[in-house]
């Protein structure tokens, strides 16, 4: 008897599948539906680890049972090549990041192309290839002449250790994504995106999109939509005002002294009336040492320094209100001032405590509250507004003494990057110093070589002589080029777009091609994406839909976010811990088809669980998968084995309904369970195999192929229709339901699922102890819920 092996196989196939093009996909397909399935692109970090298989694999499975549905399946692979991780280990290995790319492009290639997935790679990008980021380009000038972009001077999220400016969405703690260091802020000239343009519709839009609702939320708190009252305050013997929002518009008149952020630009403007100067200023310069985490962390101590001398006048009482600055409050929320009320106001409460300021009551909750009371009631102590309930006092208080607005968490999107390696922005300044848009004709404007990219504070792009004098031989003397390069988010806001019309030199995407494949019907990606790519992507759709340049207002119908590899440990993989999964080992030791099962197995796929890689269990799969192998020796071609093929047909229903729902795992188990039966039994026909090969190939691409060959198939059996199950065997003849009698089970019936009332309740109260609990009684009630329960209730 011939062994599995499991390398002669993988290598055999991979190789037939790649010379017969099989999975290249055609833009139409006579009587087939298009399906766009994507998977988030890699980055190019030299070496796949056991999360792009999992990340890339497993969704595979999918997509080959989809193209055997019968669907024009797009299932498209590319590299997110641009970017810090690729710099910093040029920088760090003395070599050119453009080199180090497209090696490890090369070999993750290899690596990619050993997992044995169905992807059409005759649609592969880049986002370093110059025909790639010749669009990019073209996408950010048709955002910036209609006036989506811009560039201000002002504080910026800074990495001292990547050098370079951050958009809020990669600090996480206070930190830098990439590469821990503790964030600081700068303040210079910046390109932004108008991400809040679209802040609203970015909010609404997503109530119709059919997402789990953990990503909905993560997407609805970071945009953060605030519905409340901006109010001024006046500030006695000046010309200026502190404009506060606030949604508790109802406690105005408990308000009882103002808050300044450190940063607030107001300080400066009024430092004349200030008569301690020197104490706020030192102030100001402690708290800029600061993280946002260490200023609003929940239970820390409130600090602050009174403005002496500086008092604001209370809008419905006159009355005189002192002015403090409090790192508290943050510059950049709201209005960088808050109208403290702390008798309806934790943290207002705390720093009142503190510094001894009045606590003035003005909602009550109709009965004894306590010190600060943070909920709705009625209004006291609050003039013309007493009696009133809170949701209408905010409606009157606000007409009266400013005006409803509604603000968002959200920021503009900081673009402009003071790195290397990643897309020229297509920015030249005239003598002026006036940004200019670069002509389409001098797209794509080319990253120049001849750059020192060691980080110094500014942008390496400045060192280039070679792009200066491009710039100054195309524009004239006294012009200068952007130097900044854009965040390799930007890349990302469109390549599924591209993968569609990749080799396209007219248009980035065709609009008639667009309409045949978006928006994608399924996006699986990693969660830590949530408020940052998948953000971007639709604002970036979103901008483009508004210009003429997409069919559709949202990128993604379906968006689901995978589970987590851990160690053997059940830590996260990581080097130091010495704990990281190495694929091509076990794919070396086992095979890819035993990898790509054993990751499918290990739980829910969109459930964003966390599983421990377990090396026991991965050689449970591979001794499945050789139990497949030895079960040809069972095949016979007469008549089949009636019990066998019942389960059969129950395991077909069972798995296509799982690889929809992305439940491998239960798929797998429901396949482990028809081989433990096929085992038991004598013979199994040639045509049960057939069908079970069918749908154990999505899981187990090579060894199915190779069994479907031995059988004598010519043609692939990726090409195969996915069986249909007979619903006629999927039904069970018999089942054993329990018998209650007044609400507690006394007995279980087997009875035909065809069984009409009549016959269940005859043989339900033929059972000894049904006829025990209800003797000398009258029933009330015989429920029947077919298949499931008897309940019978009788009277006291």
């Amino acid at each position: 008897m011939d062994r599995y092996n499991h390398k002669k196989i993988e290598s055999k196939w991979q190789k037939e599948w790649e010379k017969a093009d099989i999975y290249k996909t055609p833009d139409e397909k006579k009587g087939a539906k298009n399906f766009y399935l994507l998977v988030e692109y890699p980055y190019p970090s030299g070496n796949l680890h056991i999360g792009h298989w999992y990340a890339f694999a497993v969704p595979d499975i999918f997509a080959r049972k989809k193209r055997m549905e019968g669907y024009n399946v797009l299932f498209p692979i590319g590299f997110d090549s641009f970017g810090l991780p690729a710099e910093n280990a040029a920088i760090k290995n003395n070599l050119d990041p453009r080199k180090w790319t497209y090696k490890n492009i090369e070999h993750m290639t290899t690596q990619l192309e050993r997992m044995g997935n169905s992807f059409d790679w005759s649609r592969k990008v880049v986002a370093s290839d110059p025909e790639y980021y010749r669009w990019t380009q073209w996408l950010f000038l048709k955002l910036f002449n209609a006036g989506l972009v811009y560039k201000k001077k002002g504080e910026v999220r800074w990495c001292p250790s990547c050098q370079t400016v951050l958009a809020n969405e990669q600090i996480i703690n206070d930190k830098c994504e990439r590469c821990g260091t503790e964030v600081g802020r700068k303040e210079m000239e910046q390109w932004f995106m108008k991400i809040t343009d679209y802040a609203e519709r970015l909010l609404s839009d997503l109530d119709a999109l059919p997402w789990p609702e953990e990503i909905k939320n993560s997407q609805r708190n970071w945009i953060g939509k605030s519905d409340g009252s901006e109010i001024e305050f006046e500030i006695k013997d000046k010309r200026e005002k502190i404009k506060v929002f606030t949604t508790r518009a109802d406690t105005l008149y408990g308000v009882t002294y103002l808050v300044l952020s450190p940063e607030h630009p107001l300080i400066h403007k009024i430092e004349d009336q200030i008569k301690n100067v020197p104490e706020v200023k030192k102030y100001i310069e402690e708290a800029k040492k600061k993280t946002e985490i260490e200023r609003t962390a929940e239970g820390r101590e409130k600090t602050g320094v009174k403005l002496e001398g500086v008092e604001a006048l209370h809008p419905g009482t006159g009355e005189r209100l002192p002015v403090f600055v409090a790192d508290y409050v943050l510059g950049h929320y709201g209005t960088g001032a808050v109208m403290a009320v702390p008798a309806h106001d934790a943290r207002d409460f705390a720093f009142a405590k503190k510094y001894n300021m009045p606590i003035k009551k003005v909602i009550s909750p109709g009965d004894e509250s306590p010190q600060c009371y943070v909920g709705e009631g009625m209004l006291v102590n609050s003039g013309e507004f007493d009696g009133l309930t809170s949701e209408k006092a905010r409606e009157k208080i606000t007409k009266k003494f400013g005006m409803a607005k509604t603000t968002y968490k959200l920021h503009d999107w900081s673009v402009g990057r003071q790195r290397y390696w990643g897309c020229p922005i297509p920015i030249v300044y005239n003598e002026k110093g006036e940004p200019q848009a670069i002509p389409e004709e001098h797209l794509p404007w080319l990253l120049p070589d001849d750059v020192d990219f060691k980080p110094t504070g500014t942008a390496p792009l400045a060192r280039s002589k070679e792009l200066q004098e491009r710039t100054e031989k195309i524009f004239g003397k006294g012009f200068r080029p952007e130097v900044e390069t854009l965040d390799t988010f930007i890349d990302s806001s469109w390549y599924f777009l591209r993968y569609l019309d990749p080799q396209n030199n007219e248009e980035f995407s065709g609009i008639k091609k667009q309409k045949k494949w978006m928006p994608v019907n399924r996006y699986s990606g990693g969660a830590e994406h949530t408020t940052m790519h998948l953000l971007y992507s639709r604002f970036f759709y979103k901008a483009l839909y508004d210009l003429g340049l997409v069919s559709a207002g949202e990128p993604y119908i379906e968006r689901f976010n995978r589970g987590l590899v851990l160690g053997p440990d059940g830590q996260k993989m990581s080097k130091s811990l010495g704990n990281v999964v190495n694929p091509d080992e076990n794919v070396e030791r086992v095979g890819a088809d035993t990898v790509k099962m054993y990751l499918a197995f290990l739980g829910p796929y969109y459930e964003t669980g966390q599983y421990p890689f377990d090396l026991s269990g991965i050689s449970g799969v591979r001794r499945f998968l050789e139990r497949v192998w030895y079960l040809k020796e069972k095949i016979i071609d007469s008549t089949p084995d009636e019990s066998l093929t019942k389960k059969l047909h129950k395991t077909i229903k069972k798995v296509g309904e799982d690889i929809e729902n992305f439940k491998f795992n239960t798929a797998i188990s429901a396949m482990m369970i028809f081989v433990n039966e096929a085992e038991k039994s004598e013979k199994i026909s040639r045509e049960d195999f057939e069908k079970f090969l069918k749908i154990l190939a999505p899981f187990a691409p090579h060894i199915t192929e190779e069994l479907w060959h031995e059988l004598g198939n010519d043609s692939f059996i990726h090409s195969q229709k996915w069986p249909e199950f007979d619903k006629n065997l999927v039904v069970d003849e018999s089942v054993k339901i329990g018998v209650q009698v007044d609400g507690r089970v006394r007995g279980v019936i087997e009875i035909s699922k065809n069984a009409s009332e009549a016959e269940v309740k005859k043989m339900a109260l033929e059972l000894p102890k049904v006829r025990e609990y209800i003797d000398g009684r009258e029933i009330a009630k015989f429920i029947y819920v077919p298949g499931r329960v008897v309940s019978i209730v009788t009277k006291e």
